[in-house]
């Protein structure tokens, strides 16, 4: 996928995507042969009557998430009926004036088998999933932001990998009605986008406020030692930069050590993953699964009730330590992954569970180039409900100290 084409993206705003349409179809059946970001691209959405704050602006939907008209399979080789009704989310977006235009690619039921899109910048490496399609679809310039889920890392990561924003409001932001569950206490729906503008005006239309950043300095939490043993040099130098540029602009940034029971929740969210998709698939699974959520299912259909509430349990009674560390920031600054990685696998999961876990709102952002030339993010997290303020300090961050093509090219 030639350079100029992830570039293009990045030009995207919310003033002039509406004219964006006819230019998706061009990209999409000039790049997709070889990227395979989409499922299938609807051409009748053109003809849909467009009004309204995103008037024009074409966006792709994950493929476990209902377009009415449209099929949904899940990630899965199976024949499905077209969709009655759009799912919430996506009724919304259309309200607004914006247009599905068709359905991306997403791995088996949103979790770890791989699914056949190609990373734009590399295709010998992973998009990342299970948003797969999604990232690598905005990262392409088809479309300024295209709908994901995210159970552990599904938004964050593959948006990190393919060098877009990626964000998951506070669990429960967005209702899920008409979006296929994976573990429902946990799955949140959120977007990528190709700039924090792009996706702040995505935010506006689910009545998320619209925060200025006001006269005070931004309260900035640094907290490089997390799961520091799974980042690389390359990438702990970046999160060191970052965060001193913050800082020279202006941020107050206060180093911030977090407690053992973030490595901790790895396990307890497992558990109630496995539970939860055991309990939504398992009537599927003699249809044969791919090797990944068979073995999540499996899991789960070994874990007893009392397991999944003693997990239930740590979360409710963990939540409020954790609220109460984030609390005094705008955003803590962490290491999200490396460079993606080859094409077998998904990514690492560790970073990224936490957050999910808890429910908090989570963004990334692009942070910097490998030595191969691969982008790779910061993460932003917030405390929940705070996420006015954190896509406010992200857009901040993004064109304050232009860590990202995005930031450059406004």
């Amino acid at each position: 996928m030639p350079t100029g084409h992830i570039e293009a993206a990045l030009k995207f705003d919310a003033v002039n995507a509406s004219a964006g349409l006819s230019g998706a179809y061009e990209r999409i059946a000039r790049d997709d042969a070889e990227l395979r970001a989409w499922v299938l691209v609807d051409r009748a959405a053109a003809a849909t009557p467009a009004g309204g704050p995103l008037a024009g602006m074409p966006f792709g939907v994950k493929d476990i998430i209902d377009v009415a008209g449209l099929p949904t399979r899940f990630g899965m080789p199976w024949k499905a009926e077209a969709a009655r009704i759009d799912a919430w989310c996506v009724a919304a977006l259309r309200a607004a004036g914006a247009l599905p235009i068709g359905k991306t690619q997403t791995t088996p039921f949103a979790y770890k088998d791989p699914a056949p899109t190609r990373n734009p910048h590399h295709p010998g490496r992973t998009p990342g999933g299970s948003s797969s399609g999604s990232a690598a679809a905005v990262a392409a310039g088809h479309v300024p932001f295209a709908l994901g889920t995210q159970t552990i890392g599904s938004i964050l990561r593959p948006a990190s990998f393919c060098g877009v924003v990626g964000y998951k409001p506070t669990y429960g932001t967005i209702p899920a009605s008409g979006v296929g569950p994976l573990a429902p206490s946990v799955d949140h729906v959120g977007w990528l986008a190709a700039n924090v503008a792009v996706a702040r005006s995505v935010a506006d239309v689910f009545a998320i406020p619209n925060e200025a950043s006001g006269d005070r300095a931004v309260r900035i939490g640094f907290a490089p030692e997390l799961f520091a043993e799974r980042f690389t040099s390359e990438v702990q130098l970046g999160l060191e930069t970052a965060a001193r540029r913050v800082r020279d602009a202006g941020a107050h940034v206060a180093a911030l050590t977090l407690p053992e029971i973030i490595g901790g929740s790895i396990e307890p969210l497992m558990t109630i993953v496995a539970f939860e998709a055991n309990a939504v698939l398992a009537r599927l699974r003699p249809r044969g699964f791919p090797p990944e959520i068979d073995g999540l299912v499996e899991r789960g259909s070994r874990t007893t009730y009392a397991d999944y509430y003693k997990a239930v349990e740590h979360r409710r009674r963990t939540r409020p330590e954790i609220v109460e560390i984030l609390e005094p920031f705008d955003a803590v600054l962490l290491g999200l992954a490396n460079a993606a990685p080859e094409p077998g696998t998904t990514g690492d999961v560790m970073p990224l569970g936490p957050w999910s876990y808890w429910g908090v709102p989570a963004m990334t952002i692009p942070m910097m180039r490998s030595a191969e030339g691969l982008p790779i993010g910061m993460q932003l997290i917030a405390a929940p409900g705070r996420d006015s303020r954190l896509l406010s300090v992200a857009r901040w961050i993004e064109r304050t100290i232009a860590l990202s093509p995005a930031a450059r090219e406004r």
